[in-house]
């Protein structure tokens, strides 16, 4: 099966904006929180709650990404994430968990590199350390997400991976 495309039409100009508008829509009772560090309780208190279908469209402007593209690393048929997205239904506790660990790389990524621009570019080419993945798509499990975490701290603070 071939590679999904990563690429993608114009990044939103502000992503720091982007990325607020869909913390908005993840945690509306909180919007204030966009940009803090994801903690493990934190996280669980919004699955719990759960997150709504509609964070895709702005997800996949955000990250620079189709629809489609996206709904595949949420593990959601097209079909099905736009049929969820219109009715206002909240996503699968599965989907739900990997717009979390989307967010939380793509903070990690801005945290890690210079600019907004670079963290992007860096999640979504190809990278040799992950098989030839994207970042992105290697982020569709939690262990690939973990090895995408070893990579950027070791970016970050110099150490070995």
């Amino acid at each position: 099966m071939p590679r999904p495309t990563t690429t993608p039409a114009a990044l939103p100009a502000d992503r720091r904006e982007a990325r607020s508008i869909i913390w908005r829509l993840v945690e509306p009772s909180a919007p204030e929180t966009a940009g803090i560090p994801l903690t493990s309780a934190r996280a669980h208190q919004l699955l719990k709650r759960g997150i709504s279908s509609q964070t895709l469209g702005p997800l996949s402007e955000f990250l620079g990404l189709g629809k489609g593209v996206v709904a595949e690393y949420l593990d959601l048929d097209r079909s099905t994430a736009n049929r969820r997205a219109t009715k206002g239904q909240l996503l699968p506790m599965h989907s739900a968990e990997s717009v979390l660990r989307l967010l939380e790389l793509d903070q990690m990524a801005a945290d890690t590199f210079e600019s907004e621009a670079e963290a992007s570019q860096w999640l979504r080419r190809p990278h040799p350390m992950l098989d030839g993945e994207t970042p992105l798509e290697c982020a569709k499990t939690s262990y690939g997400a973990q090895r995408v975490k070893d990579i950027l701290l070791a970016i970050q603070y110099g150490g070995v991976v």
